[in-house]
């Protein structure tokens, strides 16, 4: 009986662990624009005690393997531009942009990833990329 409530003890901590890290990752995201014109998903996430050194080669790293083109990065500023060529887009790519700023003690990672008029991306997949990446920058 016991491990069966140390089990969902642990369950219920992973659960409410999770569904804060989301929330905080979700609760700044936005999306602008519609299917004709185009859209522009943002979000951002102020990380305490976070090197922005660390989180932009952890960032950098983790785009890169979820397979973004990376067309510009300067570590200085803490910028890193990349895009992904659209399906049936004769050509056309849809750009990434993160931004990490130092603010005292803590990093701002901003992100924001737009799509052509025509184009569509599912908003909970965009924003499941999103808060992947912001995770990345706080790895160990």
């Amino acid at each position: 009986m016991n491990n069966k409530l140390i089990a969902a003890s642990v369950l219920w901590l992973s659960t409410s662990a999770c569904h804060t890290y989301a929330s905080q990752c979700a609760e700044n995201f936005s999306v602008e624009g519609n299917f004709f014109k185009g859209k522009t998903f943002k979000t951002w996430e102020e990380i305490a005690s976070l090197n922005s050194q660390d989180a932009f080669k952890k960032i950098y790293q983790h785009i890169a393997k979820d397979g973004w083109k990376i067309t510009n990065a300067d570590e200085k500023l803490g910028i890193i531009s990349a895009s992904q060529d659209v399906s049936f887009g004769e050509g056309k790519t849809a750009p990434l942009n993160i931004v990490l700023e130092e603010n005292g003690s803590s990093s701002r990672v901003s992100i924001s990833y737009s799509i052509s008029g025509g184009v569509s991306s599912p908003k909970k997949a965009v924003l499941k990329s999103f808060c992947d990446t912001i995770a990345a920058a706080k790895k160990p």
